[in-house]
């Protein structure tokens, strides 16, 4: 199909808004349909991140691509705390090979770079072979894959062994926010933010919850809904906690109140080399049904 871009135009913004994130995720679904390969545009995230800068500094963390039949490329910026940045986008089938992408990703690269960030990670499903090459011609380098999983299996009564009625989920307060923070250090080897670096007026998102073992904080875990389906994300008990089935159960006690929802899509993310962790999602009834792979880029 042939297009002319008499009147193409780019967004470049430091968040989403609700129009963007339908836009987006509108996009993503027609890429999935055409390629059968997984995106990771994390757009449920962004819309809970924090809309306003202590600093003033304004960064740019979202790059569009419009032309007159809507959007057509997109990139995006995400960083989960520390110094690492993930970068993942698409472009529309009918529009490639005409260096849209390409566009963003420069404008990416030299809005990192004004701001210090100079580890990233690429982002592409192994079986995109298109999203490969891109990154590995950009220079990007193999850094570790991971799996999406999904619950295909409901555990059977014997997985009921695995409540522990010491174990709760406690919803988070912004009073837990350093702790949040320091766990995540601990789990995913981010840099543990400074005492200045949260707001004060930030909130933990309304599906984080802190693993507590009678009135100790043990651990944590998320989840996000969508429609009908629940994403499990954020889970980590702490090292000297592991080894005595808390995750077992704190992940039996998260799984019951989606199922109070009537929830039957349930996934999650997992890094492939975990296989401590990737054994107990198993044991839940998940398997693997695709594999991301992340690929660091230096500036």
């Amino acid at each position: 199909m042939s297009h002319t871009f008499s009147d193409s135009y780019l967004i470049l913004k430091e968040y989403l808004t609700g129009k963007d994130y339908e836009e987006i995720k509108s996009l993503t679904e027609i890429c999935y349909l055409h390629d059968h390969t997984n995106l990771k545009p994390e757009l449920d995230y962004k819309l809970t991140v924090t809309k306003h800068s202590d600093t003033g500094i304004k960064n740019i963390n979202e790059f569009l691509y419009y032309t007159d039949e809507g959007l057509v490329s997109y990139l995006g910026i995400s960083c989960f705390g520390g110094k690492v940045y993930e970068l993942n986008g698409m472009t529309h089938p009918d529009f490639r090979r005409k260096g849209l992408f390409q566009k963003l990703f420069t404008l990416a690269l030299q809005e990192s770079l004004s701001h210090g960030r100079i580890n990233l990670l690429l982002l592409t499903d192994e079986k995109s072979g298109s999203g490969r090459q891109f990154i590995e011609q950009a220079g990007g380098r193999y850094k570790f894959s991971e799996y999406r999983m999904k619950q295909i299996l409901r555990p059977d009564t014997a997985a009921a062994a695995f409540h522990n009625a010491d174990i709760i989920l406690k919803a988070a307060d912004k009073t837990e926010l350093k702790e949040i923070a320091r766990q995540n250090a601990i789990y995913f080897n981010t840099a543990e933010e400074s005492e200045t670096s949260v707001p004060d007026k930030e909130m933990p998102h309304e599906g984080m919850f802190m693993i507590k073992r009678k009135e100790e904080t043990i651990g944590k875990i998320e989840v996000q809904y969508e429609d009908n389906s629940a994403f499990i994300s954020g889970f980590g008990i702490l090292p000297e906690y592991r080894g005595l089935g808390y995750g077992k159960a704190a992940l039996y006690t998260l799984l019951e109140m989606i199922g109070n929802k009537e929830i039957k899509d349930i996934q999650l993310d997992v890094e492939s080399k975990n296989r401590s962790a990737l054994n107990l999602y198993k044991a839940f009834g998940f398997e693997e049904i695709s594999v991301m792979n992340y690929y660091e880029y230096v500036i």
